[in-house]
């Protein structure tokens, strides 16, 4: 019996829990609503802190920082967004202004066409979209083998052993896809720059020579990190070391 009430008490504590971060969205929502930003940044960051993410959330987050004029965070929680939903037009819509206001403009270093037609590919689904995509293709897959040791009519069988054929290749191909996409995921980090200028050294040292200077905003790679010191690189392939913590973590 002391089990059982045991796992009640968890329940209506995970409940009332839940409970109080639903108040703190919708007391956040009516903030932004009534053109209270600031005080809707402090009330989406108390459920983010709290451990909830999602979304709409990191959305909202970044149309509020957008609108007290914070481009850094608001780029930063855009690009968490469009992360967990890739394919949100709204969500690029906002993007793209947030990054036009930024002040650095660096040149992509042009990728040969194969390398971004593979990202392309990738870039389709996020991985657990992937995922589903395996299931469907799988699905589909099994079904099709039971037709062909099922069918009577060689006709039927011939059909289904091609479309099986394809249907094995397109599974393949997006397991290849997933694997690729889910290591990218788990060990290319990108951020932010949050604060409004900073010099980038030479090496992981404030006393080291400056490399170059970044403004908010601007999004990096992060390739090493030591001692509160994050290696990164530019799109254009400047290299050169930043305090941690004038960075935001994608």
């Amino acid at each position: 019996m002391k089990k059982y009430i045991f796992f009640l008490c968890i329940l209506l504590s995970s409940f009332g829990f839940s409970q109080s971060l639903q108040k703190e969205l919708e007391q956040a929502n009516q903030f932004y609503k009534t053109g209270n930003y600031k005080e809707a940044i402090t009330k989406y960051e108390t459920v983010l802190h709290n451990g909830y993410k999602g979304t709409t959330l990191f959305y909202n987050l970044g149309n509020a920082y957008y609108r007290t004029g914070k481009f850094g965070l608001a780029i930063l929680y855009y690009e968490k967004a469009l992360q967990l939903s890739p394919d949100d037009e709204d969500i690029q819509h906002n993007l793209v202004i947030a990054n036009s206001k930024i002040v650095d403009k660096v040149d992509v270093v042009p990728k040969f066409f194969l390398f971004s037609w593979w990202e392309a590919m990738q870039n389709i689904f996020h991985p657990s979209g992937w995922k589903a995509f395996m299931f469907i293709v799988y699905l589909f897959l099994i079904i099709t083998i039971g037709i062909f040791f099922t069918a009577q009519s060689s006709l039927t069988k011939k059909y289904s052993f091609f479309v099986g054929a394809s249907l094995l290749f397109i599974y393949a191909f997006s397991v290849i896809l997933f694997l690729t996409k889910q290591h990218q995921n788990e060990n290319y980090h990108y951020g932010i720059v949050l604060e409004q200028t900073v010099n980038v050294k030479s090496s992981p040292d404030e006393k080291s020579s400056d490399a170059f200077i970044l403004h908010e905003g601007i999004k990096i790679k992060l390739e090493d990190k030591l001692e509160g010191w994050n290696k990164i690189r530019l799109s254009d392939g400047k290299l050169g070391w930043l305090e941690s913590s004038a960075i935001g973590i994608i």
